[in-house]
């Protein structure tokens, strides 16, 4: 009998009824698993839940530096890993039975991480295989059944030493960081490690940078010639003086002197891989990269899409694509484009420059599936970008105008597309650039009208969003495709930094950082990070010993350890003082009404919270706040009254309200004694982390 093991439940089905000649479904203490037959051989097919398995302390401490470490099932770790233990009794029940074992887990150094645990702590089986797929389809499963392999010994090698080395890095420098506040200041949830730690720093960096911007003031200098703006060639004038001068000089009567017009073909983007869809997904939808992963997920699992923790943008010639592109005109909504690829015969798509060994791109597999909200966004856009990438380039005219004034320059610049090929397909999520010019001749006479001196000042740079810094992690060769979404969303839970859009460090993640490049510059420095990660790669090609690579870690981050210790009590007291700085910046909510000092969220030791003014004893102006509730300041004043307003969050109720109980914004909300009611508010679910998947550990 062969056991197949799956990653999900959700999956065990699919490959069982692809595989199965009949199928019967079983269970065991509430975990369906699966029975069926194949060309005379009994097959099992049964599910994991992620990682049934996970590393723990061999004798628990609350110390560091500690290495001694095993595997353990997940449910004897973790009250909230309880769910796994009926998946783990069911796999140890089939796994006495079975001769062979197959992994049928995501074909990636942590689903054959899962697999492997499965394997050696669950069974008794000696002989393992591999089903490869990229799509939970019956054509691909069945395929991958058929030509399965030996067992990925070497992935499993190294996602077992990634996951030993952030142990060690996670529990032992979140342990080191929050012993050192604790003696200072009292305890909190803390956390840094390998890739958190350069993830940080790059965030942190910028910060400063555009803390310590100091404005540059600039002249710019501009004329309307036929209802168009033409601006000074020279561009910004640093001194007011020459640009007054060159204002004087600039007459009225002008000639144009250019006339540039150019035709360029802009080429189709590549089908998607992992980042790449988390960044379009982000500006599209303002889907946070964890949010795009999860929803991916769901699309791969209904068989709607193949393998989304992929780094490839490339379909290799091996996927039969002209059969996808007819299923897909099936339905109405991509029906004429699908058309036009099959009149045409473009069966060759675009491809990128970004490959991975495992997985091609993320495409749709032209299976049907009903699906709506965040899923249906997420799979016309993966849809659209896969017909687009058939199509032919798009041509686009641009123009550049240039005015003589008395011997002043001014330009104008335009563009527009002159022939739509590929955004045609890739529809609403193109975003056109046209700026449209009116005709102009060489030599033609003009009018420049409107002459004006503009001062600005220039910007500092941009902050990172929570998709552009999952790029820039994987342009730096920090973390993996699966973790960089992780990395971002535990620096923004343990208040290092925040923002929905535009992340923004706070005081305390830059004192972090700080203290860190002071005391123990190895964590932040990314050359070490990225040597581990080639490392990684290496023992997943079979070029380099696991057991190497985990011992140098560990040599390297008892030495790190050793000389945090030395400085405990001054990286405390550092780290203490940049918490009550940002914990007190934090509560600030604005002005008082009543006084003009500040008002502030006030939580005292019995868990109550109130809204009170700072200018207390002499006002006593104060508001309250809903019982039991996380509560931050709001982004925007009230438009009813124009008081602050503040973020609610109770159990999965979020909400955005006005801090007085009598604002014209609460008329339809009930009251219930001297209570104030929470308004009806949309629930949202938080969106789990992928798999299991972390980089870094909690402590």
């Amino acid at each position: 009998m062969e056991l197949i093991v799956a990653e999900k439940p959700r999956v065990a089905e699919k490959i069982a009824m692809a595989l199965g000649e009949k199928v019967e479904k079983k269970g065991h203490n509430g975990v369906s698993y699966y029975e069926t037959t194949r060309d005379g051989n009994e097959i099992t097919i049964a599910p994991a839940v992620g990682h049934v398995y996970t590393l723990v302390e061999r004798e628990r401490t609350r110390t560091y530096p500690v290495f001694d470490i095993e595997w353990v099932p997940s449910y004897t770790a973790s009250k909230g890993a309880a769910y796994t233990k009926g998946y783990v009794e069911l796999l140890q029940k089939l796994g006495k039975k079975a001769d062979v074992f197959v992994s049928a887990c995501d074909y990636d150094i942590e689903g054959s991480t899962i697999a492997y645990n499965v394997f050696r702590f669950a069974t008794t089986i000696r002989e393992g295989k591999r089903m490869k797929f990229s799509a939970l389809t019956k054509e691909d499963l069945s395929s991958a059944y058929d030509e399965r392999t030996d067992f990925d010994y070497n992935n499993a090698f190294a996602g077992e030493t990634r996951h030993i080395i952030d142990w060690f890095y996670g529990i032992n420098l979140s342990r080191a960081l929050m012993g050192a506040l604790h003696k200072a200041h009292g305890y909190r949830v803390l956390s840094i490690g390998r890739v958190q730690g350069p993830g940080l720093m790059l965030l942190s960096d910028l910060e400063k940078d555009i803390r310590a911007f100091v404005p540059t003031p600039y002249w710019e200098l501009g004329v309307m010639i036929k209802d168009v703006e033409f601006l000074h060639k020279s561009g910004r004038f640093l001194e007011e003086a020459k640009a007054e001068l060159a204002l004087e000089r600039t007459s009225e009567d002008g000639a144009v002197s250019l006339v540039d017009v150019k035709e360029q073909e802009v080429p189709a983007q590549p089908n998607f891989d992992l980042t790449s869809l988390q960044v379009e997904a982000f500006r599209l939808f303002g889907y946070p990269p964890s949010r795009t992963l999860e929803i991916a997920q769901n699309l791969y699992e209904a068989s709607l899409i193949t393998y989304p923790r992929t780094s490839s943008q490339q379909l290799p010639a091996s996927i039969k694509l002209p059969p996808i592109v007819s299923a897909l005109g099936a339905n109405p909504d991509y029906a004429q484009l699908a058309k036009k690829i099959a009149e045409n015969r473009w069966y060759k798509p675009v491809q990128g420059k970004k490959e991975d060994p495992a997985h091609p791109a993320i495409h749709p597999t032209g299976q049907k599936g009903a699906i709506g909200g965040p899923e249906k966004n997420m799979y016309d856009l993966i849809v659209r970008r896969f017909l687009a990438a058939f199509a032919p380039p798009a041509k686009r005219q641009r123009n550049r105008i240039e005015v003589d004034c008395g011997g002043e320059i001014y330009a104008a610049s335009g563009s527009r597309l002159i022939e739509k090929g590929w955004t045609e397909f890739y529809g609403k999520y193109y975003t056109p650039e046209d700026v449209e010019l009116p005709p102009f001749k060489m030599g033609e006479s003009v009018s420049a009208k409107s002459k004006k001196k503009t001062k600005k000042e220039t910007k500092p740079p941009k902050r990172y969003t929570q998709a552009s810094i999952v790029s820039e992690l994987e342009k730096r060769h920090l973390g993996t495709k699966a973790t960089r979404s992780v990395i971002v969303d535990t620096l923004l839970k343990r208040g290092y930094a925040s923002g929905a859009k535009s992340i923004e460090v706070s005081d305390f993640g830059i004192k972090v950082t700080d203290v860190l490049r002071k005391y123990a510059p190895e964590i932040l420095d990314e050359n070490l990070t990225r040597k581990m990660e080639d490392e990684m790669e290496l023992i997943a090609d079979g070029k380099l010993d696991k057991d190497s690579v985990i011992k140098e870690s560990r040599e390297i981050l008892t030495q790190i350890l050793d000389k945090w210790k030395a400085n405990e009590g001054k990286i405390g007291a550092e780290l203490a003082d940049a918490l009550k700085l940002t914990q007190q910046r934090e509560n600030l909510l604005g002005p008082c009404d009543k006084c003009g000092a500040q008002l502030r969220i006030i939580r005292m030791r019995d868990g109550r919270q109130f809204i009170g003014c700072s200018g207390y004893p002499n006002c006593r102006n104060a508001y309250p706040l809903p019982p039991k509730s996380a509560v931050s300041p709001g982004a925007k004043p009230c438009p009813a009254c124009g008081k602050p307003t503040i973020n609610v969050k109770k159990a999965r109720t979020r909400y955005s309200m006005c801090i007085d109980p009598n604002c014209p914004s609460k008329a339809s909300w009930k009251k219930r004694g001297a209570k104030e009611e929470e308004p009806k508010a949309e629930k949202t679910t938080e969106a789990p982390s992928a798999k299991g998947e972390t980089d870094e550990k909690d402590s």
